[in-house]
This record gives structure tokens, C-alpha cells and sequence, in this order.
């Protein structure tokens, strides 16, 4: 079973494709989502395109300051979190698509904020009711402390992230074309320390990481080659070190890769 103590806990749920259990702890213990809410937006970007609504190939102007949800002061994103190479391009304009790229994979901040100023909060709000299990919530930008403060959070669970995960990787997400290249992007991630790194080496995994101060989690597709394929989501909370947390997730990685030949549960 997982570490947990009374300060730090560690939840998973691994699915297979078809979103059937095949092993999970704590599926639905509700953590702050830190940047694993970006798979939701991703989800939107990409469903509001088909729609019509905004193409990925929309422009849109770089802007470093933000109106908070919920009275419209503005902010910026934390300086130790900044994009530095999106924040040098203020005023430039660049399309949906490459912002949705830099948003999973190198979990640019500046990016998903740019994103949900375009989009609101109402087709990621449909994102989470459709797909994951009600634990999840999106309310709020990135560093918006205005928001924060009143109680508008962004907030997650393992089995909620496996859900949104798997309806990418079997196309019900939004459409075939469209969750194909929802996975060729998360494909792309540059974070690779925690699930991939528990994993044999050239496996191909798809994943999104999400950590502040206490929390680190991540959520992945894996493709076995000698098994079906699976999706993983990790989520801890408490652990004063990072690495610790992080070897936590890389076992539960290790483990899940050892179950990958049994059958889904019933």
C-alpha cells in the first residue's frame, strides 16, 4: 500500500483504456489540482475549436497581466513561475495551438491563463461534468489571489484525472482527429520525472505533472508492449520533500507496471 502518515498521503487510480478500474487507493480524495487542471483546458481548446467557437489557429496577443475571476483585479503570475520566453513575446501575438502546446508541455502558466481569458470557464466547467466524477473543479486562473481567497479553487482527484485521461486515449473526449493530437502533444512533455521515470525504459508514455509547496502529482497514458495499454494518476499531498513525493509516484509507477497483465476489476 501507498505511504501515508497524518501529513502526507499518496491516492492513485489506474484504468485501462475504457476507463475500468484496475487499481486505485483513495480514487476519490480531493487534492488542489495544481497544474493537472491544464488536461481540462486542454480538452476545451480543442472541443471549441470543433464547435467553431475559437480555431487552434485563432492568434491571440501575449499579455503578462490577467483580471481575476472574481472582481477583475489584476495580476501576474508568480515570478518564480513565470514563462520567461511567452513573457518576453508580451504584445506579440501567437496562435491557440502553440499556447495549448506550451501549456503541457513545459506547463507554462502564462499559457493556460492566456487560454481561459479567451475561452472563460464555462466549456471547461462542461469538460469536468461530462468526463470526470465530481470531484473535480476549475474556478479559477493560475495565481489568481483575489479568487483564491474567496474560496474559488482548483481542485482534483486521482480517479477524476484517469477519467479525463483515458477519455483522450480512447476518443471520447471530443473527436478521433482531435483527442489524437490531444495525445501527440501530451506526448511532448518535457516533465518526466515521476510515472515515465518508473517505467522501463522506452516505453512510450504521455503524460501531465501538476506541483506547488506539498503537492506533487501526475497523471499518464502507457502503452506496454507486450499489454493493454493503461492510464495512471497519482496524487500527494504533505511530503516537506519533493523528492520524496516524487519517489513515492515513480513505485506506484513501478507497481502499476507490474499489475499491467491482470483483467480490470468487475
Amino acid at each position: 500500500m501507498p505511504v501515508e502518515t497524518s501529513q502526507s498521503v499518496v491516492a492513485f487510480c489506474q484504468t485501462d483504456f475504457k476507463g475500468r478500474v484496475l487499481d486505485s487507493h483513495l480514487p476519490d480524495r480531493t487534492f488542489y489540482a495544481a497544474s493537472t487542471m491544464k488536461v481540462a483546458v486542454l480538452i476545451d481548446v480543442f472541443r471549441r475549436h470543433e464547435a467553431g467557437l475559437t480555431s487552434v489557429q485563432d492568434p491571440v496577443t501575449v499579455t503578462t497581466t490577467f483580471s481575476s475571476r472574481l472582481d477583475g483585479t489584476p495580476f501576474s503570475i508568480d515570478p518564480d513561475d513565470v514563462d520567461a520566453e511567452l513573457a518576453a513575446r508580451a504584445g506579440e501575438v501567437v496562435s491557440v495551438l502553440s499556447l495549448a502546446e506550451r501549456m503541457i508541455t513545459i506547463s507554462s502558466n502564462e499559457a493556460t491563463n492566456l487560454l481561459l481569458q479567451l475561452s472563460g470557464f464555462e466549456g471547461v466547467s462542461a469538460v469536468v461534468s461530462e468526463l470526470a466524477g465530481g470531484g473535480m473543479v476549475v474556478q479559477r486562473m493560475l495565481d489568481d489571489g483575489p479568487a483564491r481567497a474567496a474560496g474559488l479553487e482548483n481542485l482534483v482527484t486521482a480517479g477524476d484525472l484517469s477519467r479525463l485521461m483515458s477519455a483522450i486515449a480512447n476518443g471520447s473526449a471530443a473527436s478521433r482527429q482531435s483527442c489524437d493530437r490531444m495525445v501527440e502533444i501530451l506526448d511532448r512533455q518535457t516533465y518526466r520525472e515521476e510515472i515515465p521515470a518508473g517505467l522501463p525504459p522506452g516505453v512510450r508514455v504521455a503524460n501531465k505533472t501538476g506541483w506547488v509547496k506539498g503537492i506533487l502529482h501526475d497523471t499518464a497514458l502507457v502503452w506496454p508492449p507486450d499489454a493493454d495499454p493503461y492510464c495512471l494518476s497519482v496524487c500527494t499531498e504533505g511530503f516537506a520533500d519533493q523528492e520524496v513525493a516524487r519517489g513515492e509516484i515513480r513505485r506506484r509507477s513501478a507497481l502499476a507496471w507490474e499489475r499491467r497483465l491482470r483483467p480490470a476489476q468487475t
